[in-house]
């Protein structure tokens, strides 16, 4: 009798990723707690895929794949004259590189940027297969996952595993540069 009930319970709360045993709720807004944290273990309105799932969906379906990791920041406490080169932006091959659309709140302009990248990735078609990422254990790719889910656009695929988990199953990565609003600082 436990057993069947433990079951029932599994089946409503599934397991989230990380170590944690307890299982992450998705919140009802875009997430504002810290970003690198357990996440949970769907999205609604999306559908949640792992490494095999996104090479299929690029392969086959010719996905819009969108890395959303924010830019690199200086480190704090660099001398201001000292010369810094951020490593480059490892990302999965073909991926629109579009940082800081995955924040709780974004402006306005950068908004309707992230709106006008997924049409033209897309070329307007709102059934076209999207696939969001960043880093494992990384609410960015949630919260832009849920934005485009908000958008209307409905085969948006949200792959929590990140860039690691691409790593981790065999698959290469390229150099990616960012796609920024023109007035982006």
């Amino acid at each position: 009798m436990r057993y069947a009930a433990l079951l029932a319970l599994c089946a409503v709360f599934p397991a989230s990723s990380g170590d944690s045993t307890t299982p992450v709720p998705e919140p009802p807004g875009f997430w504002s707690g810290p970003i690198n944290s357990d996440v949970p273990a769907t999205i609604a309105g999306g559908k949640v895929v792992h490494a095999a799932e996104v090479a299929k969906l690029i392969d086959q379906a010719h996905a819009f794949v969108i890395d959303v990791s924010n830019l690199p920041k200086r480190p704090e406490g660099m001398a201001a004259d000292a010369p810094w080169l951020p490593l480059p932006q490892e990302a999965i091959p073909g991926s629109a590189w579009i940082p800081d659309v995955g924040a709780a709140s974004i402006s306005e302009q950068l908004d309707e940027f992230f709106r006008a990248q997924l049409h033209a990735g897309t070329n307007g078609d709102l059934d076209h297969p999207v696939v969001i990422y960043c880093h494992e254990r990384c609410w960015l790719s949630w919260n832009a996952a849920k934005r485009a889910i908000g958008y209307g656009f409905r085969n948006v695929h949200w792959f929590p595993d990140g860039i690691e988990g691409w790593r981790a199953a065999g698959f290469r990565t390229e150099t990616a540069n960012p796609r920024l609003p023109s007035e982006h600082p």
